[in-house]
C-alpha cells in the first residue's frame, strides 16, 4: 500500500468513526429524559377533562418508556418571572427548524434544558390569555385548555371549536384534518409562538339554563348571561347582556343576582356546576358552538426542537385522548341529563324563530371579523365551503337515520 493509499485509509477510517460517535451522541441525546409542565386552563370542578389531561399525560409516559413525563400543573399556577433565554421566536416568527444538519441536536438540547430551568417565579390564574403568553414566550411548556375562548385575542382561534352555526364534532374533525382547519389554527397560534393538537372533545353544548322558558328573540333582550367566547358576540346581537363570569363562579354568580341565566357547557359538566339549583329552564342546543374542543398547546419553538419520534408520540397520544373524551361524553350524557330531570329542570329547545335569529345574529358577526381579519376570513371561508357539502350529505344517511331512531327509540 503506497503512502498516500495508507493515509486515504486512515482519514476514512477516521470519518467512520466520528460518524459513528456522532450517531451515538444523537441516539443518547434521544433518550434522554424530557419534562415538561403543563398548566390546567379549564376549573378543576370539571373533572371529566381533568382526567382526560392526566390520562394524556400517562399515555406519553408509558409509550415513551419514560423518556417523556408530563406534569400537571393543578389550579393556580407558579410562571417563571421572565422567559428563558432563547425561548421566543423572533420578531418575525422564524424559530428553528426541526430536521436540520447542523446542530439539531443542539438546538433540542438547548430548548429543552431551558424550558425546565429553575428561575424566580410569581402567581397567577391560569387564564386563557395568560397560558398562552406563557406557553409562547417558554415560561411553561404546555397547556391544557380551550382555544376558541381566546378568539378576542386572536379572532381565528373561534374556529377551534365548532363556532357559531359551525361544524358538529365529526364534521369539524373533517374540516381540521382535510379542510385546512389546522392550517388556519397553526398560521393563528404562530403568532404567539404555539402549537396545538386537539386533546379531547365533548360534543355540541347545551344552550344553558334561563329563569324562564325562551319562546322567541325578544325573550333574550336585556338578559345578563353568562357567557363567553364568540357566542357572547352573538347573543349581544340578539339583546342579551353577556356577562363575563368564570365558570367555576356562575352558580354563585346566580345565586346573588348577578346574572339571570348561564349558558350550558352539556349536561355531564352542568351538574358538576350546581348551575341547575338557580335556574330552572335548561335549553338546547348552544347554537353559538357546534362543539366543544380542548387542546394541548405546546411552545413552538419547544415542538420544532424535539426529535420526530416524541413528536408522533404526543400526537397519537393527543388523537387517542380527544376520541376517548367525545366517547367518556356521549357516554355519560344521558344519565346526567335523566338525573338533573328528576332534579326539577325542566328540558326545552329554543323555536326555530329564535334559530333563525341566531343565524341571522352569527352570520353578522362572522363577516364583521372577517372584513377586520384575513387570517379570520380564510379560516371562515374554508370552514363555509365544507360546511355547504356537509349539510347536503348529512342528511342523507347520518340525520335520517338518527332521526328515526330518536323517534321510535329503537323499539318496534
Amino acid at each position: 500500500m503506497t503512502d498516500l493509499a495508507r493515509r486515504r485509509f486512515l482519514a476514512a477510517g477516521g470519518l467512520i468513526a466520528a460518524s459513528a460517535t456522532l450517531h451515538g451522541t444523537r441516539a443518547a441525546r434521544a433518550q434522554e429524559p424530557l419534562n415538561l409542565r403543563m398548566a390546567y386552563g379549564l376549573p378543576r370542578i370539571l373533572t371529566t377533562p381533568y382526567e382526560a389531561a392526566e390520562r394524556f399525560a400517562a399515555d406519553i409516559a408509558e409509550a415513551s418508556e419514560g423518556a417523556i413525563a408530563i406534569t400537571l400543573t393543578d389550579g393556580r399556577i407558579r410562571l417563571p418571572a421572565s422567559a428563558s433565554e432563547g425561548s421566543e421566536a423572533d420578531a418575525a416568527g422564524n424559530v428553528p427548524q426541526d430536521g436540520q444538519e447542523d446542530g439539531q441536536e443542539d438546538g433540542e438540547e438547548d430548548a429543552l434544558e431551558s424550558s425546565t430551568r429553575a428561575i424566580e417565579a410569581i402567581t397567577v390564574a391560569p387564564t386563557p390569555e395568560v397560558l398562552l403568553d406563557a406557553v409562547g414566550s417558554g415560561r411553561i411548556d404546555m397547556a391544557y385548555m380551550p382555544l376558541d375562548s381566546l378568539h378576542e385575542r386572536e379572532p381565528a382561534l373561534a374556529f377551534a371549536g365548532g363556532a357559531p352555526f359551525g361544524l358538529n364534532a365529526r364534521q369539524h374533525q373533517a374540516w381540521w384534518e382535510q379542510g385546512g382547519g389546522r392550517e388556519s389554527i397553526d398560521e393563528a397560534l404562530a403568532r404567539h409562538g404555539c402549537i396545538a393538537l386537539p386533546c379531547g372533545g365533548a360534543g355540541t353544548p347545551m344552550g344553558g339554563f334561563y329563569p324562564r322558558e325562551i319562546t322567541g328573540p325578544d325573550d333574550l333582550a336585556g338578559l345578563r348571561i353568562r357567557i363567553d367566547g364568540i357566542g357572547a358576540q352573538v347573543l349581544r346581537e340578539l339583546g342579551a347582556e353577556p356577562q363575563a363570569i368564570p365558570a367555576e363562579d356562575t352558580a354563585q354568580a346566580l345565586r346573588e343576582g348577578v346574572i339571570e341565566a348561564a349558558c350550558g357547557f352539556g349536561p355531564v359538566d352542568d351538574e358538576m356546576l350546581d348551575i341547575h339549583t338557580m335556574a330552572r329552564f335548561y335549553h338546547a342546543p348552544a347554537f353559538w358552538q357546534g362543539t366543544a374542543n380542548f387542546h394541548a398547546v405546546i411552545n413552538l419553538q419547544l415542538w420544532r426542537a424535539m426529535a420526530p419520534a416524541r413528536r408522533a408520540i404526543i400526537t397519537m397520544a393527543a388523537q387517542a385522548t380527544h376520541q376517548r373524551l367525545l366517547a367518556r361524553y356521549d357516554y355519560r350524557a344521558a344519565p346526567a341529563l335523566r338525573r338533573l330531570v328528576i332534579s326539577g329542570i325542566e328540558l326545552r329547545y329554543f323555536p326555530q324563530e329564535v334559530m333563525q335569529a341566531g343565524l341571522a345574529a352569527a352570520t353578522r358577526v362572522h363577516d364583521a371579523l372577517a372584513r377586520r381579519d384575513a387570517l379570520y376570513e380564510r379560516a371562515y371561508r374554508s370552514m363555509l365551503a365544507y360546511r355547504t357539502d356537509a349539510l347536503l350529505w348529512w342528511p342523507v344517511a347520518e340525520l335520517s337515520f338518527d332521526s328515526f331512531m330518536a323517534r321510535s327509540r329503537g323499539e318496534p
